[in-house]
């Protein structure tokens, strides 16, 4: 507030209203004006000066009485507290308050309704790559979908179905993803049986050859018997000189042949075995290799349909506030949403407003722009 006395210029002040409601007066001390209308505290004030007696100094150093009469007291707003305006404007901040300010000349001052979120260059070339990313991102979404039911069903859980929301893709594309999995499950399953059969008859082939292996050892160890049995005999012979030396050689050579023979069918036999049980176990790792590599494929599939979701939503934000922007181009599009927060007599209050509601000093303005009706369907909500 600004007081003064016409014709006393020593008693021309402006005074501050404080937290407490009060400003201080000369000759007066403090008088509680908070809460008041300017004509109530300009009265007030009046009443408070009226007949008091300033004295001053005049220029032969005698002192002079005057008498404050209410006429003479003028009493006017210096200045108003300011108001704020945040949200979605141009330039949220302080600005001044004028008597009779209206939100919509707050707005204008703060210049005008824009989208804090996202400022664009040129929204309507902006939404066309946002949509683009957006349907992109769809299409990744929905692929990823269908790699999962594929991996699913490999791993042989029951009931799992390919459920993808209609308004996400095409329902021919989502076919066709369907039919490319399915295509894909079966040429893995039939590779993976193919292998199984061929190791199934490898296996069945070296235990064949085990088998005549076996027989062949049982002759080889008959015959390496008999050699045996015969150079003992001839060795025996030889020691009396009853056969001579040419028939003892004769009998060594066939027994160590014949040993020699028996030792190859069992290091055949051996190697045969050992093939044998490597082509078992690797039978036996073709199903639980592939529902490891399943399992870790899943796994991939999963985190990027949780990356692919992350990027959807913001796709969604981006095309969003693109679509709000260029409404706000071309002047068109919902209106806006404001809150006016006002300190009143019992406390803050909340005003839900309109562009022509009358603003009072100290009010923040809050303005909400939404963009019903332009990204209906475009991200993903948490369930999907």
């Amino acid at each position: 507030m600004e007081i003064s006395v016409i014709g006393v210029p020593d008693l021309r002040q402006r005074s501050q209203i404080g937290v407490d409601g009060e400003i201080v007066l000369p000759l007066v001390g403090q008088v509680k004006v908070g809460g008041l209308s300017v004509s109530e505290a300009r009265r007030i004030i009046t009443q408070s000066l009226s007949n008091k007696l300033y004295q001053q100094a005049t220029n032969d150093g005698r002192e002079a009485q005057h008498l404050i009469l209410p006429d003479t007291i003028v009493v006017t707003v210096a200045e108003y507290r300011p108001i704020y305006v945040k949200g979605d404007v141009a330039k949220p901040g302080e600005y001044l308050f004028r008597p009779g300010m209206t939100v919509r000349q707050a707005v204008a001052v703060a210049g005008g309704y824009d989208v804090m979120q996202l400022r664009l260059a040129n929204p309507f070339l902006q939404a066309a790559d946002f949509r683009s990313e957006d349907e992109a991102l769809r299409v990744e979404f929905a692929t990823e979908q269908a790699r999962v039911w594929r991996l699913r069903t490999e791993l042989g859980e029951q009931g799992v179905e390919y459920a993808i929301d209609k308004a996400l893709v095409p329902t021919e594309l989502a076919e066709r993803l369907l039919q490319t999995e399915t295509q894909h499950l079966k040429a893995r399953v039939a590779a993976r049986e193919k292998d199984k059969a061929l190791l199934r008859d490898a296996i069945a082939k070296a235990s064949l050859q085990l088998s005549i292996l076996a027989e062949k050892k049982e002759k080889d160890q008959e015959g390496n018997q008999a050699d045996t049995a015969d150079f003992e005999k001839v060795r025996d012979l030889s020691r009396t000189g009853l056969t001579p030396a040419a028939r003892l050689s004769d009998t060594r050579r066939a027994a160590l042949l014949s040993s020699d023979q028996l030792l190859q069918t069992i290091v055949e036999m051996s190697n045969l075995e050992r093939q044998r049980d490597e082509f078992s176990i690797q039978l036996e790792k073709i199903d639980a290799q592939a529902r490891i590599d399943a399992l870790k494929e899943l796994q991939d599939a999963n985190s990027r349909i949780a990356q692919i979701t992350a990027r959807l939503r913001g796709a969604g934000e981006k095309l969003k506030y693109a679509g709000l922007q260029s409404q706000l181009t071309r002047g068109t599009g919902e209106r806006p949403e404001i809150t006016v927060y006002r300190n009143g007599e019992n406390g803050r209050e909340r005003l839900a407003a309109d562009e022509d509601l009358v603003l009072a000093p100290g009010d923040v303005i809050d303005v909400v722009l939404e963009a019903k009706g332009l990204t209906d369907g475009l991200a993903l909500s948490p369930g999907q």
